[in-house]
């Protein structure tokens, strides 16, 4: 038996294949652990749920810890799916739509490699805080662009808001460097690597825990660095990346800028793709692709970053 469900902020609305109704549960931990005991009375190949924006986090990793195989669907897919099958939209027809569809990924040997990854403690605490620097960084630009506007009765108001901003950044920062502490084995693995930073490092052990588990071709895919054919009869449209972890992919397109300036590996790609006639743009997402790809090869195989290995071997992928 599958089942999915349909996530929404008050609500868990749950679809099984082989029964004809739904059953709705509050979406608090009250009704997560009702969701549980009432899952529990089946046999349950997988849980397939949708991506919304971190609402479903809470009932992904409670039914993951309880030893049910979840599966978190990207919501493009999975509403393509939903309207491959049905026109209707209901929160019921959503559920049924789900566990179909985690049904047949898993029939088709797709599923295994998709599924949810619970977040070690350290994990989540570390993600915490670097989405909530990147939360003041953003405040702290804004902040910024508007001291250029501003009548200047309020500049004072806005640098005095801009110098608050950066201290608790440095806060954050040096609260980052304390819970990285926990992942010092994979981080020694890839800080040498010129462009990847502190930050970067933070960000893909805290937002990536599939790291070193995936092939490189589906965690790239996985981040959204990986460009997807268009083509149809005669017509060849241009390729482009879309979905992924955004988190991941910003940190990643920082430490490349850095990277194509001071790293001899990633400037000879980026400057061979740049002669090859490649826009700098997709230069750059390549470079992201190939940073990614080489950080998952070194954590997989445990070894350290060694440019000389590959300057000899740099080519246009």
């Amino acid at each position: 038996m599958y089942c999915g469900i349909d996530v929404a902020k008050r609500s868990l609305v749950v679809g099984l294949t082989d029964k004809k109704k739904t059953k709705t549960q509050t979406n608090n931990p009250k009704g997560i652990a009702h969701l549980l005991d009432y899952l529990q009375r089946f046999e349950i190949a997988l849980v397939t749920l949708e991506a919304t924006g971190g609402l479903e986090l809470p009932v992904a990793k409670a039914l993951a810890h309880a030893g049910f195989r979840v599966l978190v669907a990207n919501p493009l897919k999975a509403a393509q799916y939903a309207r491959s099958q049905s026109m209707t939209k209901t929160d019921e027809k959503d559920a049924f739509n789900l566990a179909r569809y985690g049904r047949d990924l898993d029939l088709n040997g797709e599923a295994e490699k998709m599924l949810f990854v619970p977040l070690t403690e350290q994990q989540e605490q570390l993600e915490a805080l670097v989405v909530r620097r990147r939360q003041l960084v953003d405040m702290r630009v804004a902040e910024l662009n508007r001291l250029q506007q501003i009548h200047e009765s309020q500049q004072d108001s806005v640098r005095q808001h801009i110098e608050m901003l950066n201290t608790l950044i440095a806060r954050l920062d040096s609260d980052i460097d304390d819970h990285n502490q926990h992942f010092n084995e994979k981080a020694e693995l890839i800080a040498e690597i010129k462009g990847v930073g502190k930050n970067c490092v933070a960000v893909l052990m805290s937002s990536l825990p599939e790291l070193g588990k995936l092939s490189n071709k589906r965690i790239a895919s996985l981040v959204g660095v990986i460009p997807h054919t268009q083509q149809s009869g005669q017509w060849t449209g241009k390729s482009f990346c879309h979905g992924g972890r955004a988190i991941v992919r910003n940190a990643l397109y920082m430490a490349v800028l850095s990277a194509v300036r001071f790293e001899p590996v990633f400037k000879a790609f980026y400057e061979r793709l740049v002669a090859r006639g490649k826009a700098k743009k997709i230069a750059l997402t390549a470079c992201m692709r190939k940073l990614l790809t080489i950080i998952n090869a070194l954590v997989k195989r445990n070894e350290k970053w060694d440019a000389t290995r590959h300057l000899s071997t740099v080519s246009v992928g």
